[in-house]
């Protein structure tokens, strides 16, 4: 009797604990899109003791979430690449958001492990100006991202940076870049000349 009681006992503790402490593959956590770059390559499944800390939460009961999936990039600093709303977008801070497509989307992981290494990717950049003169509505900025895969693969896109219009008072100015996709063989043409 005593056993089967002290079975119990322990039955219901580890039952207890198991559903508090997660799941062994972190797909039962919430991990939150804006970290602070301290908490960006935390195992949260190995140290669930930085999960607080870090505004990381537990979801019970397999309910319905929307959480984007990140990776950072090496370069441009903050930039990353994001999974939500079936979408998957480049966001480079002061920017507005770039829709990826193609083979890219499935050749990038985007689950716990992936989540912990950053994407060693290359970045260029390049800035001049139209003729000779050297003032601000002449100037071209330009720059190219060279992102390697989880596949092997790599993929490169090129954007120029357009000028913000307006005065420092503007909400103009406050607002992100609105970045313009370049080919790459024009990128090239512009970083020659």
């Amino acid at each position: 009797m005593r056993f089967k009681f002290a079975l119990g006992i322990t039955f219901s503790f580890l039952t207890f604990f198991t559903a508090c402490g997660g799941t062994s593959d972190g797909s039962n956590l919430e991990v939150p899109e804006n970290m602070p770059p301290a908490c960006r390559e935390i195992d949260f499944v190995e140290q669930p003791d930085m999960r607080e800390l870090c505004g990381v939460r537990t979801v019970h009961f397999k309910s319905y979430r929307n959480i984007a999936k990140e990776r950072y990039l090496v370069n441009p600093k903050d930039a990353k690449i994001v999974q939500a709303n079936g979408k998957t977008e480049l966001r480079i801070p002061g920017s507005f958001p770039v829709e990826l497509s193609g083979q890219i989307i499935q050749d990038l992981r985007f689950d716990q492990d992936a989540r912990l290494k950053k994407i060693q990717n290359r970045y260029e950049y390049h800035e001049g100006y139209k003729g000779t003169s050297h003032k601000r509505e002449d100037r071209i900025r330009a720059f190219k991202l060279t992102i390697p895969t989880d596949a092997g693969t790599e993929y490169e896109y090129c954007f120029r940076i357009p000028e913000k219009y307006g005065s420092d008072r503007t909400r103009n100015q406050a607002m992100g870049n609105r970045l313009e996709v370049l080919s790459c063989e024009d990128f090239s043409f512009l970083a020659n000349k």
